[in-house]
C-alpha cells in the first residue's frame, strides 16, 4: 500500500513536469552503500526517473534503489535485501539558466535533492528454524550530486544521498513521526539518458 502511495505521489509530480514543457530523464545507476555497520560498501542498483521545469532550476524524481545482500550474503543471514522508493525535488545550479540539458553545448551542473517515501528491510536466516523479517517504514533522503553531458540526450552524474527510516519509537509521540534506528549512505554513479 505505501509503495502504491509513493509511485503515485511521483507519477503525478512526473505528469505536472511533463505537462509544463519540462524536460525529462531516465538515469540507471550502479552504486554502494556505507555508513551502516551492515552494509559495508556492498554494490546497489538504482533507477531515477525525472522531469525537470523549463527554466532547468528545479524537478522532481522518483528514485529507486535495490539493495540485495544489504546485511550480508554470508553467516546466519540468507535472502535478504533493502528496497527504497522516494519522491524527491531537484534544486539544480550551473550554468545554464534556461536548459537543464543543453542540446547545444556541454556542461556540467551541480544539484541538490530531498524527498520522502518508503523504506523496505526484508532479511529470512538461513538455518533452520528459518525466520522471516520484513519492515517497511515511511523514510527520507537528501544529498548533493553532479552531472555533466556532452549533448542534450546522455549525461553522466555521480551523486551522495543519506537514507533514514521515520518510525514511532516512542510511546508518548504524539505526532507518530520520530527517526527511526536505520539508516545509511548510498554513493552512485548514473548514465543520464534524457528524453
Amino acid at each position: 500500500m505505501w509503495l502504491r502511495t509513493v509511485l503515485a505521489l511521483g507519477a503525478s509530480f512526473l505528469l505536472a513536469a511533463s505537462s509544463a514543457n519540462a524536460q525529462g530523464y531516465v538515469a540507471p545507476a550502479i552504486g554502494i552503500t556505507f555508513g551502516n555497520p551492515s552494509s559495508s560498501g556492498r554494490p546497489d542498483f538504482v533507477v531515477d526517473v525525472g522531469g525537470v521545469s523549463q527554466s532547468g532550476r528545479i524537478g522532481a524524481e522518483v528514485d529507486v534503489t535495490y539493495a540485495p545482500n544489504f546485511f550480508g550474503s554470508g553467516g546466519p543471514f540468507g535472502d535478504n535485501r533493502v528496497t527504497t522508493a522516494m519522491v524527491n525535488l531537484i534544486f539544480a545550479g550551473g550554468s545554464q539558466p534556461t536548459r537543464f540539458f543543453n542540446r547545444s553545448r556541454s556542461g556540467v551542473r551541480p544539484y541538490a535533492s530531498a524527498g520522502v517515501g518508503i523504506m523496505h528491510e526484508a532479511v529470512s536466516t538461513e538455518t533452520p528454524p528459518v525466520h522471516r523479517i520484513s519492515n517497511t517504514d515511511f523514510g527520507l533522503n537528501g544529498g548533493v550530486g553532479v552531472m555533466a553531458f556532452s549533448n542534450g540526450t546522455f549525461g553522466f552524474r555521480l551523486d551522495v544521498r543519506y537514507f533514514r527510516d521515520l518510525a514511532d519509537n516512542n510511546q508518548g509521540n504524539m505526532t507518530n513521526v520520530d527517526f527511526g534506528s536505520f539508516h545509511f549512505w548510498r554513493a552512485s554513479a548514473a548514465v543520464i539518458i534524457a528524453f
